[in-house]
Parts: C-alpha cells; sequence; structure tokens
C-alpha cells in the first residue's frame, strides 16, 4: 500500500511540474525561435529590432520562426500578450542571465545565433537557409511540386 501511494505522489508531482515549468521543448521539431531579450518590452532596441523582423515577416513565416518577447520575468508573444512559458528556465537553459539581444534557436532546440541588438534580418535568414534541416525542407517542397 505504502508503495502505491508513493507511485501516485510520483505521478502528480511530475505532472504538476510538467504543468508549471513549461519551456520551449512544445517548439521543438515545429518552429525555430527567435528570443528578443530586454529588460522591457518598451526598450528601443527591442522595438527597433522587432521592426526590422517584421518588415521581413512572410519570408520569417516560410521558415517556420517564431518571435518571442523575453524579459526576466515573463515571455510574450509579438502582439505582447503573455505566455505560460517560464522566462527563468529559457533565461537559465539558453544562458540568458544580464544578456540584451537577439537569440535564434533551431527546431532541434540548440543555440545557433546570440548577438546583441541590432542584428539583420538578411544575417539570420541565410544562417537558416543554410542549415542542413533547412535545405532538407526546400529539397521536400520541390519534390511536392
Amino acid at each position: 500500500m505504502r508503495l502505491i501511494t508513493l507511485f501516485i505522489f510520483f505521478v502528480l508531482t511530475m505532472q504538476f511540474t510538467k504543468i508549471y515549468s513549461q519551456d520551449l521543448t512544445d517548439y521543438q521539431w515545429k518552429n525555430r525561435i527567435i528570443l528578443l531579450k530586454d529588460t522591457n518590452l518598451d526598450s528601443d532596441w527591442l522595438q527597433a529590432q522587432l521592426k526590422r523582423l517584421n518588415s521581413r515577416q512572410k519570408e520569417f513565416l516560410n521558415r517556420e520562426v517564431l518571435f518571442l518577447l523575453l524579459t526576466d520575468t515573463s515571455v510574450y508573444n509579438e502582439k505582447r500578450e503573455v505566455m505560460t512559458l517560464q522566462a527563468d528556465s529559457i533565461v537559465s537553459n539558453y544562458g540568458l542571465t544580464n544578456f540584451v539581444g537577439l537569440v535564434l534557436i533551431g527546431k532541434d532546440g540548440g543555440t545557433k545565433l546570440k548577438e546583441e541588438f541590432i542584428v539583420n534580418p538578411s544575417t539570420i535568414i541565410k544562417l537558416i537557409d543554410n542549415m542542413p534541416m533547412r535545405k532538407t525542407e526546400i529539397s521536400d517542397s520541390k519534390k511536392i511540386d
């Protein structure tokens, strides 16, 4: 009986942890992510970077890129809506303590680019297009056509 109680406790603890410690793993293998990290959303640098990225929005959409805005305490989508992702987990996992700038995360979850603001969108697009997974996506889409 004690073993069953311990097992139930363990399962419930794991579910609780899964719900409340969300990081970017839900996006892994589905999306590339651009994190724009600053101390607040109204930062001139963050806004300038976002404006540049939005000027190439169709190209990023075609490459399955999501933009997330990140502070030390919260994660927002590009409409400035708070997301359920845990900022502290993302900051810790990607080494973003005291960092202000842009981070490109590949579909595999790895950091592909980490630069201070301002990063030219062309640089990011070229980097993505040279990734093996992107080359496969392009090749596969040509087979379908």
